[in-house]
């Protein structure tokens, strides 16, 4: 049985054969949320608005705005101010996937970054003994730019490290 861990916590599963695929989704449906409200926002073109549309946070609180304010008196009173975006952790992810294939004799990793093409696969397999070069070595194929079919597009920022979009 081929263990796998996440977040340094044991994962385990019974399978009918001996591959195994794990997925992890991300339950959150936004990309930002109000610092002081919590609601979940959207950027709208005059600010951030809540589930209901609203510009305005029931929670503002003047005195801890982040912005800039001469004078607390003329600003927006006690729940009458802007909400406060603020990302959400991993939102750019849809999730991740593991994958192991004994047939291939690899494991690949799999991260979606919200592109509707797919996700980003990463594999490292292992070279059968009776191949007729390179037999018993490991080989790891990687996204890169320029590749047919990418999840998002590459840029190389230096060797083995890319910029997504």
């Amino acid at each position: 049985m081929f263990v796998l861990s996440a977040n340094g916590d044991m994962l385990s599963a019974e399978y009918d054969d001996d591959s195994s695929v794990i997925t992890f989704e991300n339950a959150e449906d936004t990309a930002w949320r109000c610092q002081a409200c919590g609601q979940a926002l959207s950027e709208e073109p005059d600010g951030y608005a809540d589930e209901c549309g609203s510009l305005r946070c029931e929670a503002y609180n003047p005195y801890e705005d982040p912005s800039e304010i001469d004078d607390v008196d003329s600003a927006p009173g006690s729940g009458e101010g802007p909400h406060r975006p603020q990302r959400v952790p991993l939102a750019w992810s849809h999730g991740a996937t593991i994958h192991t294939d004994p047939d291939e004799d690899s494991i690949t990793v799999m991260i979606n970054v919200g592109d509707p093409r797919g996700a980003f696969a990463f594999s490292v397999r292992r070279v059968p003994d009776d191949a007729p070069t390179n037999a018993g070595r490991l080989v790891m194929h990687t996204p890169y730019p320029g590749e047919p079919m990418p999840h998002a597009a590459l840029t190389t920022d230096h060797a083995g490290t890319y910029w997504v979009g």
